[in-house]
């Protein structure tokens, strides 16, 4: 038998990220890599210069983004301000920031519905296995199929409760009926 490769994409569209488990024991610490390159600069072909944030910048954002994943423009306005930013750097951290969150529960989610897959996958190997084993421990042989077809043919008879073939049903009941 051919097996069928587990082949899993998912693309999904999460609404309320306050809601989702995932989101809500995120620390500070799992965004360590994008706060470094922040850190390290552009790259030295890179013309615009790279917003670097401070800690005290980053904590306030996050705290902000846990609270609310957007902002209304009067709560942008507040947090630049806040923050010494323009309030276009508050709105792009903020998007970047739903894009990670988002490609982050993707990938778990994704990784979820790959071992589904896989656990689905082993079942139905183990399925077909079972069933080739149990048909070829179980191989009609003609004396088997001429008795099922024989059994077939036979009926209860609901009065007398003995067996009857359908060649001597009538005779069988036109005399239980006299």
């Amino acid at each position: 038998m051919q097996e069928e490769e587990c082949n899993v994409s998912l693309s999904l569209a999460v609404g309320g990220v306050g809601d989702l488990p995932f989101i809500k024991n995120l620390d500070q610490t799992s965004f360590k890599e994008e706060k470094e390159e922040k850190r390290d600069g552009g790259g030295a072909g890179s013309t615009r210069k790279k917003l670097r944030l401070s800690g005290e910048q980053l904590a306030l954002l996050e705290d902000s983004f846990r609270a609310h994943s957007t902002l209304s423009p009067d709560q942008k306005q507040e947090l630049a301000q806040r923050l010494h930013l323009q309030p276009r750097q508050v709105e792009v951290w903020f998007q970047n920031r739903r894009a990670r969150t988002k490609l982050k529960q993707t990938e778990v989610d994704c990784g979820f519905l790959r071992r589904c897959c896989e656990r689905l996958a082993n079942e139905n190997r183990r399925l077909k296995r079972e069933l080739m084993e149990m048909r070829s421990a179980v191989k009609p042989g003609p004396q088997l199929s001429v008795e099922h077809l024989k059994a077939a043919r036979l009926r209860m008879c609901s009065s007398c409760e003995k067996m009857t073939s359908d060649e001597n049903e009538s005779s069988l009941l036109s005399t239980i009926n006299s």
